[in-house]
């Protein structure tokens, strides 16, 4: 024999109830005998709650919530049944409706509903729902039975949450099995006691119903049939990602319910754990999809960790002194004192000095457990022993659960480190000797983010995934973009998920959770109605609801940069084309080095100098390999390159300039350029990363327009300027040409100093051959002195600077492991 159990929303509607039935006449064509427990409608334990709240504050609005129930199951059995089977059914449920009425009316006299007035309001619900299942199945089999759950399930006197009597249940159920042949619709949550009157079996009643049937005839299995797939491996609403599990032991299926997995309850799995009766979890809307199958082994070599859980509006409690250590029965008073006042506590978790100790409980119980507690330590608090007994509120558990976690070293850095790496503080941790889960406490702030970062590590882990927030979509963040959606496939392959979450420009921003399609950005930008404000854009980077976050700075502007050090210390790494935040003082430079390492988060700017040339890495392998540098000198703007290369007279100077615009080879104000401003930017921080602590103004800057440029200039005037001074800038190329020199714009950094200046160089130097807007460094080092390292190619350009972006946040992506 089989036992069905079908929850509230699978017969919310007459739709549902109407799939159910077909499920159930596909499980009876099997050959196998079917039981079946039903729920009350969606929506209708709800509903008689409120009945009991009306009732016991005199709100007068009970008779009201009953004819709208009443008038679900008329309309649902109008929509389900023939009319010549309606009279009788739909004259059973006013019926029931009106005795609901009576009982109603009767409490709301005394303007109180006691315990065991609440059961019997509620128990309406299932014997409503089982009913009208069971008149719609008749249909079909004619000789189905609705089966009142309270003639087969007794229990004792406890209402609310009553405690089953195995023993006369079992006997009562077997012989009305053995009595009583055809399709049985049982109402499941609903039991009596031994005076007949009516109990319920607390949460999840309706799944323990089934189960203490199952076990009293040695059913073959058990399927709960929900709204689910299963089992999911994390709550789908906190982790969209979440997916269904196929096997569970019953110890871990009971530790998934009992932090908060909302598909069974740790009660309703005891009476099949007991007979070894396998139990299936279906979704009543995707009935072909497998479901998970709980059972007494776990699926072994089929991954360490089965699932993650979580509970909200937790409170951590802590108690704390230098008396308690070595002090035995501190504990048992401590959990006595809760249990006496039934206080149910969630987690404990003690520092092995035994200098404190901290248990979980509901946020509603902080407030009477710190009392008890302060009251049942009152005379150590008073000698000092213990110091303090206080609460922590708006805490969060997460539970990761798996039988193949025992005696697998290295589960607990698993879990950790990629909290750890998204800056999500753990409060308290707790492990069992049998190493079926790891609990631990966070701030509910952070609980989503937790979920995400853990499901990405323990069930994606295939998968690096990073939720990239760009600032800048111009020429470089665009065509980032670009490159991102066109490469898509090949970063799959390698494992590698980049997941556009952000994007803001001068004008507008968007921010979502989900994703934006890197082939329709622009569209998804400009018709999204939020003004760019990158206060707020920041604000949601570091709001908790995006793990592995990366923000990107493809701008050249100095306000993304403000909000650097917030984002570093959020644990949010950063890939920056923008220069400003490494060129600006040197505490600021030091600043965001040390929040990056503090926070073991990465900061990227490789094409800070070089566009895609591998500058700062190298700097950085060298220091890290032992050696020392000496002296760089560099041609660094493939800009200033470019012009030099193509000018030889016959072309105007401002002419080439506009050329370089068009190219997208100059900075957004060319007169950085042209001043030296972005060369003397790029040695500053060559000699900042080789260990010459330089300042700004410590960099000695030529322009490369003769006479320089006047402050606050805009383009079209520097335009102007430029194409005034073509004689300056011809007399300069003849000069170095009549000495078989070409010009350079070079840069150059040692022994605590730096400078950026026009220079002849001879055909001997690697400058010499340089063309278009190729950039070139010559490192001279402790270990490349007499033959120095020389580093060159494309120094500008949209697609280099672009690629090296991209190669910046892949490193990230790589590093993203456990």
């Amino acid at each position: 024999m089989k036992i069905l159990k079908f929850g509230g929303s699978s017969v919310a509607d007459a739709e549902r109830i109407r799939k159910v039935a077909e499920i159930i006449r596909g499980k009876t064509g099997d050959g196998e005998e079917v039981a079946v427990v039903i729920s009350a409608m969606g929506g209708v334990t709800g509903s008689l709650l409120k009945v009991c709240e009306s009732v016991a504050s005199s709100a007068n609005d009970s008779e009201s919530i009953i004819r709208e129930i009443e008038d679900k199951h008329l309309g649902a059995a109008r929509a389900l049944l023939p009319v010549e089977k309606q009279p009788r059914v739909l004259a059973e449920i006013m019926s029931l409706c009106n005795e609901l009425s009576d009982i109603a009316r009767g409490a709301s006299m005394l303007a109180e509903v006691t315990p065991r007035t609440s059961d019997l309001i509620l128990s309406f619900g299932e014997r409503l729902s089982a009913s009208l299942l069971c008149e719609v199945l008749r249909l079909q089999f004619p000789d189905a039975l609705f089966v009142d759950a309270r003639d087969i399930i007794k229990t004792n006197s406890d209402f609310g949450k009553a405690r089953v009597d195995f023993e006369s249940s079992s006997r009562l159920i077997r012989e009305f099995f053995l009595q009583n042949q055809g399709l049985k619709v049982i109402t499941g949550f609903i039991a009596s006691d031994s005076r007949g009157q009516t109990t319920t079996l607390g949460r999840s009643g309706s799944d323990y119903t089934a189960t203490i049937i199952a076990a009293a005839v040695d059913a073959s299995s058990v399927e709960i049939w929900s709204d689910a797939d299963g089992v999911m491996t994390a709550d789908p609403a906190l982790v969209p990602e979440a997916r269904s599990i196929e096997m569970l032991s019953y110890p871990e299926a009971m530790e998934l319910s009992h932090f908060g997995a909302k598909i069974l309850f740790p009660l309703s799995l005891y009476p099949a754990m007991m007979k070894k009766i396998p139990v299936f979890v279906r979704n009543t809307f995707n009935p072909s999809h497998p479901g998970t199958c709980i059972s007494a082994g776990s699926a072994k070599g089929n991954g360490i960790i089965r699932g993650i859980t979580s509970l909200r509006n937790i409170s951590l409690i802590n108690v704390e002194g230098s008396g308690m250590v070595g002090v035995a029965g501190i504990s048992s008073r401590m959990f006595g004192s809760l249990s006496q006042n039934n206080i149910n506590i969630i987690l404990i978790s003690q520092a092995s000095s035994e200098q404190s100790i901290c248990v979980a409980v509901k946020k509603e119980d902080s407030s009477e457990a710190i009392r008890l507690l302060k009251e049942t330590f009152s005379n150590e608090l008073s000698a000092g022993l213990i110091s303090s007994v206080y609460g922590e509120d708006d805490l969060a558990i997460v539970a990761v659960v798996g039988e193949n976690m025992r005696h697998v070293p290295g589960v607990a850095a698993k879990v950790f480190t990629p909290l750890g790496r998204n800056g999500i503080n753990i409060k308290a941790i707790s492990q069992g000797s049998s190493e079926l889960n790891i609990s631990f406490v966070v701030n509910e702030n952070d609980l989503r983010k937790a979920l995400r970062v853990l499901h990405q590590a323990l069930f994606s882990s295939e998968i690096r995934r990073l939720n990239i927030f760009m600032a800048g979509t111009g020429s470089i963040g665009g065509r980032l973009l670009g490159m991102i959606h066109e490469q898509e496939k090949s970063l799959l392959s390698r494992r590698i998920e980049l997941r556009i979450c952000g994007l803001i420009n001068t004008r507008k921003m968007i921010v979502c959770e989900n994703g934006i399609d890197t082939g329709k950005w622009k569209t998804e930008l400009e018709s999204n109605s939020l003004q760019a404000d990158f206060g707020k854009f920041s604000e949601s980077i570091v709001s908790g609801r995006f793990e592995n976050s990366v923000f990107i700075d493809a701008t050249a502007s100095d306000q993304p940069v403000q909000y650097y050090s917030g984002l570093l210390s959020s644990n949010v790494s950063i890939v920056a084309a923008n220069k400003r935040a490494n060129t600006g003082t040197l505490e600021l430079f030091r600043n965001l080095q040390n929040s990056a390492r503090k926070k073991n988060v990465s900061f990227n700017y490789e094409t800070n100098v070089g566009a895609g040339l591998p500058v700062i890495n190298v700097i950085r392998n060298l220091i890290a390999g032992g050696d020392e540098i000496i002296r760089i000198e560099a041609v660094l703007s493939g800009t200033v390159n470019w012009l030099l290369s193509e000018y030889d007279g016959t072309v105007p100077f401002f002419e080439l300039v506009r050329e370089a615009m068009k190219r997208g080879y100059t900075e957004p104000y060319p007169g950085d350029d042209l001043l030296g401003v972005d060369v003397a930017r790029k040695i500053l921080l060559l000699a900042r990363e080789s260990g010459f602590m330089l300042e700004q103004q410590e960099v000695q800057t030529e322009p490369v327009l003769p006479g320089g440029v006047p402050d606050g200039i805009d383009t079209d005037s520097l335009l102007s300027l430029i194409r005034s001074r073509e004689g300056d800038f011809q007399h300069l190329y003849r000069e170095a040409e009549a000495r078989g020199m070409k010009l350079k714009y070079v840069a150059s950094t040692e022994a605590g100093s730096a400078s950026v200046k026009m220079t002849s160089t001879g055909v001997t130097h690697p400058f010499y051959t340089l063309k278009g807007s190729e950039n070139c460094l010559i490192f001279t080092t402790k270990y490349y002195n007499q033959y120095p390292l020389v580093i060159k190619g494309p120094g500008a350009g949209v697609d280099v600077t672009s690629a090296g972006l991209l190669a910046d946040i892949v490193r990230i992506a790589e590093s993203v492991r456990v």
